[in-house]
């Protein structure tokens, strides 16, 4: 499978899109074989030195932890074996060569109003077996009460902390404290999940968030309500919630408030 055209493996050459941060950690790792945290025919994510770095498919959610390819199906890329060598990533034979640079940086926004800011709560509580806050702030508690919980690859409750911290940053208005506070607490998630986290905490997001925070109207909302089985659903609940708490901010109030 090393030679000739594999639907867009050329010669053992895979070509994908890489986000800046991928690429540079992909350039400052050492040489060496890294274990593989899950593969499918959709996605390949391994163990990048305590991160999470993946291959994903042409038609693979996009996550700003990975590579983006043209492949339909990764499976023909043979077993799953990943490995560093001179800054690239190599799948099985082949070397996935970064040919251009993705942008997953989440857009400025002023916040806005959503028609359907809570229609989500029952999927939330459900899910979780906890309710969310009617004005969108979170505490440290509400952290140990999300964090790692849920169905999904990534838990639902850190899909919602994902769309709160990436709304929050979208609007400029970043919470250090408590950000520092989920940076202490990420052990207890996975590793990809806790990776997605902290690209949320520096506004990096998939297109689909991007998306809806540009326009938050009925096409973005649907296509962020397909990713995934819970991740959509997730990620636009925490992100209408991170935009509501914009609007009874106090910064008085919020010194000192997460452990």
């Amino acid at each position: 499978m090393t030679s000739g055209v594999i639907s867009g493996a050329i010669s053992g050459v895979v070509p994908a899109a890489a986000p800046l941060r991928v690429r540079e950690r992909l350039a400052a790792a050492p040489d060496g074989p890294r274990p593989v945290l899950h593969a499918s025919s959709s996605a390949i994510y391994a163990d990048l030195d305590g991160r999470c770095v993946g291959l994903v498919s042409v038609s693979a959610t996009r996550v700003p932890c990975a590579l983006w390819s043209t492949i339909p199906d990764l499976k023909v890329l043979g077993p799953a074996s990943v490995r560093v060598e001179g800054g690239v990533l190599h799948v099985g034979d082949h070397e996935v060569r970064v040919t251009r640079l993705a942008d997953v940086a989440v857009p400025t926004v002023a916040g806005h109003e959503s028609p359907r800011a809570w229609s989500l709560a029952p999927l939330v509580r459900q899910g979780l077996g906890t309710d969310l806050p009617t004005d969108g702030h979170l505490t440290a508690r509400h952290l140990d009460l999300l964090l790692g919980r849920g169905p999904g690859l990534t838990p639902l409750g850190d899909d919602v902390l994902a769309g709160w911290f990436a709304a929050r940053a979208a609007a400029g208005r970043p919470d250090p404290v408590l950000a520092a506070a989920l940076r202490r607490r990420l052990g207890v998630t996975t590793l990809l999940s806790a990776t997605l986290l902290d690209c949320a905490l520096r506004g990096e997001v998939l297109p689909q968030l991007a998306a809806w925070l540009s326009d938050p109207g009925s096409t973005s909302t649907e296509a962020l309500l397909a990713v995934g089985a819970t991740s959509g659903a997730g990620l636009l609940a925490g992100a209408q919630l991170g935009l509501t708490s914009l609007a009874t901010d106090h910064p008085s109030d919020r010194p000192g408030r997460a452990a």
